[in-house]
């Protein structure tokens, strides 16, 4: 039996700033894909695996330090006698000052730094490994579909990064683009994928072919849930594949309606359901909709506090609206009633969307403004 672990996409030194995150949550987030990273490692050397791929971004180019460079070579070489194969990315491509073609790697470790195949062989488990990497953040030629195995009695699998144009998200970009047929020649047994940050596997006949592993530790509200790397065992020709949990960090997305709400227990009962239990670190943006009493606001207040021990970082978004009877309001022979008459009518005849909820905020928050009641908070500054 031949055994295999294969990951990709854990960014090593990535930017946590686009998810709005606070400043020290940045290092927090990259403390916690070395771990990930490590953990990885560590199994792949108990198992024991026979081989570790690495479908490429390791790291990122443009932002990796010396210090994650001597991470990762102490983490490799504590991985031996483990053989470790890397396909370089979009994100870690060989270019001339990448740290994959300046630095001495461990002699358990090998990079595919150039975008055509290559091929390794390890004579104690009968494998042949075949790869390429990315030397620019765009191929001028693809080497998916260009791949040929030798008829012979060895196990031949492969490690590359592209995108398999059936499985392409909307509006992504592809890079490397290939169809899963094009990319499994006959005699490869197995194909290990990076680029995509969700797991899927490939099947020919019931049996895996390929597989993207997905990216072990989410990067943001984008990437929620569990997270995996795989275990994949090869026995007479037959793969099977096992995804491993591998996140130390947790992002959880949800909507609660708070129109039944009576009390802040209720909504702080409802956030914590969200969070499984386990030794993982909650990241959560939890949006509260529904009509809610005009007193929401000082129990919003309340339900922060308490929740403010039971998650890493908690974006909690109040989308809630006042409960307010608009129409006898709209009658009233005062400021505020000609304010309400005036924006209900320009609401009711409008048929776009967005317009339409700018002007209900707008009733709403006129209305709190004439009536002195502090308006509801959106997002946690305030946004």
């Amino acid at each position: 039996m031949i055994r295999i672990i294969h990951t990709s996409d854990i960014h090593l030194d990535a930017c946590f700033a686009a998810g709005r995150f606070p400043s020290a949550f940045g290092n927090r987030g990259r403390q916690s894909l070395r771990e990930v990273f490590q953990s990885i490692l560590q199994r792949a050397k108990d198992w024991p695996a026979d081989v570790v791929l690495i479908a490429g971004d390791l790291y990122e180019h443009e932002r990796v330090t010396p210090d994650t460079v001597s991470f990762l070579k102490a983490a490799l070489e504590a991985a031996a006698p483990v053989p470790v194969f890397i396909a370089a990315g979009q994100s870690d491509p060989a270019l001339p000052a990448s740290p994959y073609l300046t630095q001495t790697w461990p002699d358990n470790v090998r990079v595919f730094s150039e975008p055509r195949w290559r091929s390794h062989t390890l004579d104690a488990s009968g494998l042949t490994v075949h790869g390429f990497g990315f030397n620019a953040s765009e191929l001028a030629l693809n080497p998916f579909g260009a791949l040929r195995i030798p008829r012979d009695k060895r196990t031949h699998i492969a490690v590359g990064y592209g995108s398999e144009i059936g499985s392409l998200a909307p509006g992504e970009t592809p890079l490397a683009p290939f169809s899963i047929g094009d990319a499994t020649p006959e005699s490869l047994v197995y194909l290990a994928l990076g680029r995509s940050h969700t797991m899927k596997v490939f099947r020919d006949r019931q049996s895996p072919r390929a597989a993207y592993s997905g990216a072990p530790e989410g990067h943001g509200f984008g990437e929620s849930g569990t997270r995996y790397f795989l275990e994949v065992e090869i026995e007479a020709g037959h793969v099977s594949i096992r995804p491993v949990p591998a996140n130390k960090s947790l992002y959880l997305t949800h909507t609660i309606d708070c129109s039944e709400v009576t009390s802040p227990k209720q909504v702080i009962d409802a956030v914590r359901a969200q969070a499984p239990p386990g030794d993982v670190t909650r990241i959560a943006r939890i949006t509260l909709t529904g009509e809610t009493q005009p007193e929401w606001t000082r129990q919003l207040a309340t339900v922060r506090d308490a929740l403010a021990t039971d998650f890493e970082y908690l974006d909690l978004i109040d989308e809630t609206r006042v409960a307010e009877d608009y129409g006898p309001l709209a009658r009233d022979r005062t400021s505020m009633g000609s304010f309400v008459k005036r924006l209900g009518a320009e609401i009711a005849d409008c048929a776009d969307v967005p317009r339409r909820t700018m002007l209900e905020r707008a009733r709403e928050t006129g209305v709190a403004a004439y009536r002195g009641r502090e308006l509801p908070i959106r997002g946690e500054e305030g946004e």
